[in-house]
């Protein structure tokens, strides 16, 4: 049996914990770049980027070491093998600190000589340096305590780690409104504030981490190099998919400038923001499932598996339809507001580039459950397939068919509907444990079908209609979301979603619990 406990109530609590502490990550920053914007040059404020672009490469080479371990942890604690837990800890613990010493060493050098790697004014050429050697060592400790960072994953207390971060971030922004205010307003406090609260949480969470699972430990001549193959192998495959991804999403914006024109580039990136950010906000609803998508797979407990890889993906799907079925139809019309009507074609791009998200959204926790069944190879070469055709295809759209920021975003349409719906999809229900007819009958049904009188209604309103101010887009969005709210309520709901509706009902306010119990008979 699992020592991994799998809750509904701690799923909420660890995705509610998550969103929050992104959300106050978010509002730092955009306070941040706002008061900096106003008081210093452009070619300060430049070193934050240009560093920040260069230490983001750190974790990706390190990715093969360190990916793995919190997935093999995972299996091993929920299987009860705490000897197979402190196996790993000791095999990969040497490993990672001669990652680390070679990382602050390469890093260290090349902070020394930065002007001469990056163009950098000469009146800053000092602080870049001792800012790209905070960087370096925070990445380097980082990379070196990894092997003691599972703790809250296979335990379960995701909620611990987002309050050691919120407490951190609060740290970061004390000492940096102090530094900014007391001492002087200059860039190398950002990057100051940041190492320090990045030590600190370090610090906190790797004792909390051995704490929860005592299994952690380092033990000598404790190496195996069979444990070392399988943990890099597995990392290596997500290294590759990581990459095929990011070279994806960088040559869009690449291509563009390089064969379209600067208004392409505005227009592919600002009709991206409203999926970028759907996409962002599923973050916190995936990240708790993982150590219950492991233990499940490490005591075989497949109907259990396929069950919460088809609830998981239903409310996904309800949470971005939900904003997506109005923010496609109107799309133009949030644009033409947006950008006080110019750049009106990037409308288009961003109900093309949320469909995407839709789409995606169908197999929402299909990914996860692959990582934890440790099937990475076989993942990450689909990926390599998609992300290639559709490289392939924005070169022949933009490069020669000169369609521009259009071409870019039909590319990626083109590339899910043919492939990932096709080649990816079905290989996650496999993993799943799931057939085409469930997933079906359990997905598109209760998420797509219901979401038809939506769709209809802002048909309706989009023809009938002229949508001039954002109160009238806010307020047909409104309805649509309700229709389908009350839809979901009615025709949605599972036995089981009724079942903890009601018990969410027995906890609630008189008014709230009215409305619950209504869903909880229906």
């Amino acid at each position: 049996m699992s020592r991994i406990k799998i809750s509904k109530k701690i799923v909420l609590i660890n995705t509610a914990s998550s969103a929050f502490a992104l959300i106050l990550n978010f509002s730092v920053l955009i306070w941040l770049q706002q008061y900096l914007l106003k008081r210093i040059t452009p070619e300060e404020y430049s070193l934050v980027p240009i560093l920040m672009s260069i230490i983001a490469f750190a974790p990706l080479l390190t990715m093969v070491l360190t990916q793995g371990i919190g997935r093999f942890i995972t299996v091993a604690y929920a299987k009860g093998d705490d000897a197979e837990v402190g196996k790993i800890c000791s095999t990969m613990f040497p490993i990672l600190l001669t990652a680390g010493i070679l990382l602050l060493g390469i890093g260290w050098t090349g902070a020394w000589y930065i002007d001469k790697l990056l163009y950098i004014a000469p009146e800053y050429v000092a602080d870049a340096q001792f800012m790209m050697a905070l960087l370096v060592f925070s990445a380097a400790l980082r990379v070196v305590l990894s092997v003691f960072g599972s703790g809250f994953l296979v335990s379960q207390k995701l909620m611990l780690q987002d309050m050691i971060d919120v407490g951190c971030q609060l740290l970061r922004f004390i000492i940096l409104f102090s530094l900014l205010l007391g001492v002087s307003t200059q860039v190398l406090w950002v990057v100051v504030a940041m190492v320090i609260a990045e030590i600190v949480n370090l610090t906190i969470s790797t004792v909390v981490s051995l704490r929860l699972v005592p299994a952690q430990k380092i033990r000598f001549r404790g190496f195996h190099s069979y444990i070392a193959k399988e943990i890099t192998s597995y990392g290596g495959w997500g290294f590759i998919n990581h990459v095929a991804d990011t070279v994806k999403q960088s040559f869009d914006p690449l291509i563009l400038n390089k064969f379209a024109s600067a208004v392409d580039v505005s227009v592919f990136y600002v009709g991206g923001i409203a999926a970028r950010q759907l996409r962002l906000m599923l973050t916190p609803f995936s990240r708790p499932f993982l150590p219950i998508l492991a233990a499940m797979y490490a005591t075989e407990d497949f109907i259990k598996l396929r069950n919460t890889y088809l609830r998981a993906t239903r409310y996904h799907s309800w949470l971005i339809l939900v904003i997506a079925v109005p923010a496609i139809i109107f799309s133009n019309e949030a644009m033409h507001l947006y950008l006080d009507g110019k750049y009106d074609e990037a409308g288009l791009i961003m109900a093309i580039l949320i469909s995407v998200t839709v789409l995606n959204t169908f197999n929402s926790l299909g990914p996860a459950v692959v990582a934890a069944a440790g099937e990475m190879r076989e993942m990450s070469l689909r990926y390599i397939a998609i992300h290639t055709f559709n490289l392939i295809l924005t070169i022949i759209l933009v490069v020669y068919l000169n369609f521009g920021a259009l071409g870019a975003a039909t590319a990626t349409l083109i590339a899910v509907v043919l492939l990932e719906v096709t080649f990816m999809w079905p290989f996650c229900r496999k993993v799943a444990h799931t057939p085409f007819y469930l997933w079906f009958s359990e997905v598109i049904v209760p998420s797509l079908g219901l979401a038809i009188p939506s769709i209809i209604f802002c048909l309706i309103i989009k023809n009938s209609v002229q949508i001039e101010s954002w109160g009238t887009l806010m307020l047909v969005s409104f309805i649509s979301a309700t229709i389908y709210i009350v839809l979901i309520g009615v025709f949605g709901l599972r036995q089981q979603d009724r079942i903890d509706i009601g018990r969410i009902a027995e906890r609630s306010s008189e008014p709230v619990k009215t409305m619950l119990n209504y869903f909880s008979r229906i």
